[in-house]
C-alpha cells in the first residue's frame, strides 16, 4: 500500500520497536501473468522473420489489461510492475530499459499532443537518437505551431514538463535532426524552430539517408496534414526507431492507469488515436488497467475504432489463456489479506497486530484492499495515542471505518478530511481556502496522516481514494456534528473562488490544461453541492476558443445550470468536427435547462448560433445575434460583428459597413475580423482595390499579434480577391494560403482557396486544372458540412465554363448557385453576378440585393472581370 508505511515508521516513533514494513500485496497470479507477458511478447519479436512493426496486418500480442472494480488494487499492482519492470532480481536498475506512466485521471493525459510527446520522452533513456520520429516531430510542431516553439508548449503543461525533465529530451531532438539537415538554415536555435518550407529540401536528404531511407512510411508521414489524425500514426515512427535498437526486446512499456475515464466519454474518438499507439507500436507492452474489459477483440466493424476482432487482437477474447491477455483482479483472498497483515507491521519480526483483530479485518474488509490499508490506518493511530488497540475497533463495513476515522480526527481535522473528500486531488492552500480557520499546523500535520495518497507528478498532488472518499461523504450523512447541504455548500464555494484566481493566474500564462483542471473540478463541486458558478462559463469560453475542448468531460449530470453549460460544450464540439444537427440540438435542449444565469443563457444562445449560421440557417442565426447585442453583455460586441455578417450574406451591403462602423474599440481579434468582412463586402461588389487594401491590414495585424489563424484567413481573402484580375499574384501568394490553413485544419478556408484557385487557373486558360480544384472543393464541403462553401466552387465553375466558351456548364453552373442561394437564405447576389459575366442583365429572381453605387455599376463593375478588364 503505497505511501502508508514509510510514515508509519516515522508516527511509531524511534524508540518502538514496531517495524513498518513497504508491503505489497503479493498477487501471485498477476505478477506471473505480467512476467510472462514480457517473455511470449520476447519471444514472439524474436520468432517472425518480418517485424509486426513492418507487417502491420500481422496479429498483436503487446496488450496485457488487468481490470476490477474500484478499490481492488489496479494502481497499486500497476505501480509494483513498472517498478517490477525497471529492476533486476538483486534489485539493481536495469540500463535497458524504459517506461511510460500515463494516469488518465488527469485532465491532460487526453491531449494527444501530450500523449504522444510523453511516450517519446519515457524512451529517451533508451537512445540517443530516434531519427524517424524526431524528424517527423520537428516538421509537424512547425507547421501545427507555427511561431510556438516546443519548449513552450511544454513549460505551459505541468505533467508534461515533468515527464521531459532530466530525459535529455531537447538536446537529442535538435542533435538528430541538425545531423540529418547539416547546416540548413532555420535549423539552430532547435529542431522545434525548423521552418516547415525547408522541407522539400530536406526530403532529398532522408531519401539518401542510410537509416531514415528504409522507414516505409516516413514520407507520406510528413507530407500529411499537420493534425491530430495524422499525429496518431506518428507512434509507428517510435516504434519504427525501437526496432532498431539491440536485443532483447521489449524494451520499452506503457502503463495506462483509469483507463474506465478513456472508455466513459461521448465518443470513442480519443480511444481510437490511443488504440491506434498501440497497434503501431508492437514491440512495447502496454499495461492496462482500468475496472471495465477491453472490448477490442470482440468488435466485428471498425467503425468507432480502426483495429477490431480476434485476428487483430488473439489474446484479448474472453477465453483466451494465453498471455499477454486480459485479467480480472479480483479481492484478496483471505490467505494473501492475512499476510498482509501479519508483514505490513511487525515487533522482533513477528506480526505486530493480534491473530483476533487480523480475523476481525480479514472477515469485514472481504479481500479489498482499500479495507485493509484503512483498518492499519486506523490501528497506526489507536497506537499512536497511547491505547492498544482491541479486536472491537476493528470490523465495521467501510462507511463505519470511515465514520471512525472522522470521529477519531481532532474539530480541524474532521473539517479538512472532509473538505478533501469534495476533491478529486488538491493541495493543502486549495484546504486551506476551503477550511480557513485551520491553523497551518494542524494542516501539516493533516497532510501527513496516511490515508492520504500523494503523487507528485500532479497539478495537485494530494487525493484520497475514490471509494475512500466516496465512504466519507456517505458516512458523514448521519454523524452528529455531520455538515448540513449548506454548510457543505459554502465550503465548496471558498475552494470555487480559490480555484477561480487559480485559474485567472493561469490564463495570464497561457496554461491551459491548469484551467481545463479547474473546470473539472468546479464542476464536480457544482454536482455535489447543487451551485454553479458564473465564471465557470467564461472559462469554458476560453477553453473552446483555444482548442482544448476534447479535454472537457461532458458525461456529467448535475443541476440546471451545470447539464447546460456541458451540452453547450458538446454542442461546440459537434459545430467544430461538422455534425451540425446534433450541435443545434444540444443547444436548443441546453437552453431550455439553462435556469437563472443570464452569462449561461448568452454563451448558449452564441454557440447556437454560430452552429445555425455554419448549417446556413443565416435567419435563424440572425435572431440570436440581434438578442445578444441587445442585452449588451459580454458577447454584444462580437454578436453585432455576426449581425453585420447576416446583412452582407442578405446583399444589404450599406446596412453591413454601418453596422461594421458602430464597433468601436474592438479587441484586436475581433477588429481583424471586422477588416475581412468589409473586405468581403467591397470584393463581392467587384472593388478589388479597396478589399484588397482591407484584407492587407488585416493580415498585418494578424502578424503584429501573432494570431497564426486571422493570418490564414487573410491570405485566402487576398488569394480571393487577387484572382479575379492579377492571377500570376494570386498564384503566387497560394502555396503560403494553403500551408498556413492545412496546418490549422480550418476546412473552411481551405473550400475557398479551391473555388479562388479554381478562378486563378480560369483567368489563365487552364481549365482542366480549374475543373479539379472545383470538385476537390465541393468534397470537401461535404467532409466538413459547409454548406456555404458550394456557393464558392459553384460560381468558380460558371466562371470557368464561361472563360471556356462551355456555355452549358455555364448555365448548368448558375442554375446550381441560384438554388444554393434560395436553400441557405444567403450569398443570394452571387445568383446575380454570376449571370452578368456574359451580359444579362434579368435577374436569376427578384433580387433585393442593395449594392454599393447601384445595380448597374455593380453589373458593368463584374461584366468587365469577365472582360479582363482591370479594376
Amino acid at each position: 500500500m503505497p505511501g502508508i508505511n514509510l510514515r508509519a515508521a516515522f508516527a511509531l516513533g524511534p524508540d518502538s520497536p514496531v517495524s513498518a514494513q513497504q508491503v505489497f500485496t503479493n498477487r501471485t497470479s498477476e505478477i506471473a501473468a505480467f512476467d510472462g507477458a514480457i517473455v511470449a511478447l520476447g519471444d514472439y519479436l524474436s520468432s517472425v522473420e518480418l517485424s509486426p512493426v513492418s507487417d502491420r496486418r500481422a496479429p498483436r500480442k503487446n496488450v496485457l489489461t488487468y481490470y476490477g472494480v474500484g478499490g481492488i488494487g489496479k494502481s497499486t499492482l500497476s505501480r509494483e510492475l513498472e517498478n517490477r519492470y525497471l529492476r533486476r532480481d538483486d534489485g539493481r536498475e536495469r540500463e535497458d530499459r524504459a517506461t511510460v506512466r500515463i494516469d488518465f485521471a488527469e485532465p491532460t493525459a487526453f491531449d494527444p499532443e501530450s500523449y504522444v510527446l510523453r511516450i517519446r520522452a519515457g524512451l529517451a533513456r533508451l537512445a540517443p537518437s530516434w531519427p524517424a520520429f524526431d524528424l517527423a516531430l520537428s516538421i509537424y510542431w512547425a507547421r501545427a505551431h507555427p511561431g510556438e516553439p516546443l519548449a513552450e508548449f511544454i513549460d505551459r503543461d505541468s505533467t508534461l514538463r515533468r515527464a521531459t525533465r532530466e530525459t535529455g529530451f531537447f538536446e537529442q531532438i535538435h542533435t538528430t535532426v541538425s545531423e540529418i539537415a547539416g547546416a540548413l538554415p532555420g535549423v539552430a536555435g532547435g529542431a522545434y524552430k525548423l521552418a516547415s518550407s525547408l522541407y522539400s529540401r530536406l526530403k532529398e536528404r532522408i531519401a539518401s539517408h542510410r537509416v531514415l531511407k528504409r522507414c516505409e512510411l516516413l514520407p507520406e508521414l510528413l507530407e500529411a496534414d499537420a493534425d491530430f489524425e495524422t499525429l496518431s500514426y506518428f507512434p509507428y515512427l517510435l516504434a519504427w526507431d525501437l526496432d532498431r535498437l539491440s536485443s532483447p526486446h521489449p524494451r520499452a512499456a506503457v502503463f495506462l492507469d483509469t483507463y474506465e475515464a478513456v472508455t466513459g466519454g461521448t465518443t470513442r474518438e480519443f480511444e481510437r488515436w490511443l488504440q491506434r499507439s498501440v497497434f503501431l507500436m508492437p514491440n512495447v507492452l502496454f499495461v492496462i488497467t482500468g475496472r471495465n474489459r477491453l472490448d477490442w477483440a470482440d468488435l466485428t466493424t471498425p467503425q468507432e475504432l480502426d483495429f477490431v476482432g480476434t485476428e487483430r487482437w488473439p489474446n484479448l477474447g474472453s477465453e483466451q489463456t494465453q498471455d499477454p491477455r486480459q485479467h480480472l483482479v479480483g479481492y484478496l483472498s483471505p490467505s494473501d489479506a492475512h499476510r498482509y497483515l501479519e508483514t505490513v507491521l511487525t515487533e522482533n519480526e513477528r506480526p505486530m497486530i493480534p491473530s483476533d483483530i487480523r480475523e476481525r479485518i480479514v472477515s469485514a474488509g472481504l479481500g479489498l484492499p482499500l479495507y485493509l490499508d484503512l483498518a492499519v490506518t486506523i490501528y497506526l493511530d489507536i497506537l499512536g495515542r497511547g491505547r492498544t488497540p482491541i479486536a472491537a475497533d476493528f470490523g465495521q463495513p467501510l462507511p463505519a471505518v470511515a465514520a471512525r476515522m472522522l470521529r477519531d480526527l481532532g474539530a480541524d481535522e474532521q473539517e479538512l478530511l472532509r473538505t478533501a473528500a469534495l476533491l478529486d486531488t488538491f493541495n493543502l492552500d486549495m484546504l486551506k481556502a476551503g477550511c480557513p480557520q485551520v491553523s497551518d499546523a494542524t494542516l501539516h500535520r493533516f497532510s501527513q496522516r496516511p490515508f492520504l495518497e500523494v503523487d507528485s507528478n500532479r497539478a495537485w498532488r494530494y487525493s484520497l481514494h475514490p471509494v475512500l472518499r466516496d465512504a466519507i461523504r456517505q458516512a458523514d450523512a448521519n454523524l452528529p456534528n455531520s455538515w448540513s447541504h449548506r454548510e457543505r455548500a459554502i465550503v465548496a464555494a471558498r475552494i470555487a473562488d480559490h480555484l477561480k484566481r487559480y485559474a485567472e493566474a493561469a490564463d495570464t500564462n497561457g496554461d491551459r490544461s491548469a484551467e481545463v483542471a479547474v473546470f473539472r473540478q468546479v464542476t464536480g463541486l457544482c454536482v455535489l453541492t447543487d451551485q454553479f458558478f458564473d465564471w465557470l462559463v467564461d472559462i469554458a469560453q476560453r477553453i473552446l476558443v483555444s482548442g482544448h475542448w476534447n479535454s472537457l468531460d461532458t458525461s456529467q449530470h448535475g443541476n440546471d445550470e451545470i447539464s447546460a453549460l456541458l451540452l453547450g460544450i458538446r454542442s461546440a464540439r459537434e459545430r467544430r468536427t461538422g455534425v451540425l444537427d446534433n450541435a443545434i440540438s444540444a443547444a436548443n435542449t441546453a437552453l431550455e435547462r439553462s435556469g437563472s444565469s443570464e452569462r449561461l443563457r448568452q454563451f448558449l444562445a452564441l454557440h447556437r448560433a454560430h452552429a445555425l449560421r455554419v448549417a446556413g440557417r443565416y435567419a435563424e442565426a440572425a435572431l440570436d445575434y440581434e438578442s445578444l447585442r441587445q442585452q449588451n453583455g459580454s458577447h454584444a460586441t462580437e454578436a453585432g460583428y455576426w449581425l453585420a455578417d447576416y446583412h452582407y450574406l442578405d446583399g444589404r451591403f450599406e446596412d453591413a459597413l454601418a453596422e461594421l462602423d458602430q464597433l468601436t474599440e474592438p479587441p484586436a481579434a475581433l477588429h481583424g475580423e471586422i477588416l475581412r468582412l468589409k473586405g468581403h463586402i467591397f470584393r463581392v461588389n467587384a472593388l478589388f482595390s479597396r478589399a484588397e487594401a482591407c484584407y492587407r491590414e488585416a493580415l498585418e495585424l494578424a502578424r503584429e499579434t501573432g494570431n497564426i489563424a486571422a493570418e490564414g484567413k487573410a491570405c485566402t481573402d487576398i488569394v480571393q480577391t487577387l484572382s479575379w484580375q492579377r492571377p500570376e499574384d494570386a498564384h503566387r501568394l497560394r502555396p503560403k494560403a494553403v500551408e498556413i490553413n492545412e496546418n490549422l485544419h480550418n476546412k473552411v478556408e481551405l473550400v475557398k482557396l479551391h473555388a479562388a484557385t479554381a478562378v486563378t487557373l480560369a483567368n489563365l486558360d487552364d481549365f482542366n486544372a480549374a475543373e479539379a480544384e472545383v470538385r476537390r472543393g465541393l468534397s470537401l464541403t461535404e467532409q466538413c458540412g459547409y454548406s456555404g462553401g458550394k456557393i464558392w466552387c459553384w460560381a468558380a465553375r460558371a466562371f470557368a465554363c464561361m472563360k471556356a466558351g462551355d456555355w452549358v456548364g455555364h448555365d448548368e453552373a448558375v442554375s446550381q448557385v441560384t438554388s444554393i442561394g434560395r436553400e441557405l437564405g444567403g450569398n443570394r447576389f452571387w445568383g446575380d453576378i454570376t449571370r452578368w459575366w456574359t451580359g444579362d442583365v434579368t435577374d436569376a429572381f427578384a433580387s433585393d440585393t442593395r449594392w454599393i453605387g447601384g445595380a448597374q455599376a455593380a453589373r458593368e463593375r463584374w461584366h468587365s472581370v469577365a472582360s479582363g478588364h482591370q479594376d
